[in-house]
């Protein structure tokens, strides 16, 4: 079993907003490159729904005592996109693995 600490953030937009979405996440990294002490992406993925939203996930493994960065970090690059692009809205979460969730309450993980 692989433990780990997960960020995943979903972004949504209008179709119309693809090329600015695109221009914008490149001009993001330019200034600001992965730093994979903090988190390594895993995957993104792109879909889109029903109404013809475009979806984009993005998932990255945590390293270990680095959750306040990457949370920072990804909302930094949300709100650049967000102010670049009309109609794009965002949701960041982490999902602690087991072992840390145990922790929380005092507990210890048992052995999988």
């Amino acid at each position: 079993m692989i433990i780990i600490t997960l960020l995943v953030s979903r972004v949504w937009f209008p179709p119309d907003q693809s090329n600015k979405v695109a221009k914008a996440y490149v001009d993001f990294l330019k200034d600001n490159p992965p730093d994979k002490t903090i988190e390594k992406t895993i995957a993104i993925a792109v879909g889109s729904d029903e109404d013809g939203t475009l979806l984009v996930y993005g998932i990255g493994e945590i390293m270990k005592g680095m959750e306040s960065e990457a949370l920072k970090r990804t909302t930094q690059q949300n709100l650049f996109m967000a102010s670049k692009i009309d109609g794009l809205k965002y949701k960041a979460e982490i999902f602690l693995d087991f072992t840390e969730a145990y922790k929380i309450l005092g507990m210890t993980a048992p052995e999988v």
